[in-house]
């Protein structure tokens, strides 16, 4: 639609630090958000009036839009998850250690 954002942090603004995380350490994830930010930035030129492609076109890239949106969405959720395995591997630790600590 007309105005709406459709960059990655208005979509998904509840992992903003999982973004910024993958944008700066994961290669793949970064070049899939560029890709899908210029994506973005292309239809939103379309919808300005700045540029008229075919509606075959302008579907196509919204397809691509979306394509983009949920692997990086995927991404996203497998950071998060391993992120919290992480914790709970580390916690587990932590309180071996106390038990062992205690006895």
């Amino acid at each position: 639609m007309l105005g709406e954002k459709h960059d990655l942090h208005h979509e998904f603004p509840e992992y903003e630090a999982e973004i910024h995380h993958l944008k700066m350490n994961n290669n793949h994830f970064s070049r899939f958000f560029n890709e899908y930010d210029q994506l973005a930035h292309e239809i939103t030129r379309v919808q300005q009036g700045h540029e008229t492609p075919s509606d075959d076109y302008v579907e196509s890239l919204k397809k691509k839009r979306l394509f983009y949106k949920d692997e990086l969405y995927f991404m996203i959720l497998k950071h998060r998850r391993k992120q919290r395995k992480k914790a709970v591997k580390e916690e587990k630790k932590r309180l071996k250690k106390k038990a062992k600590g205690e006895k």
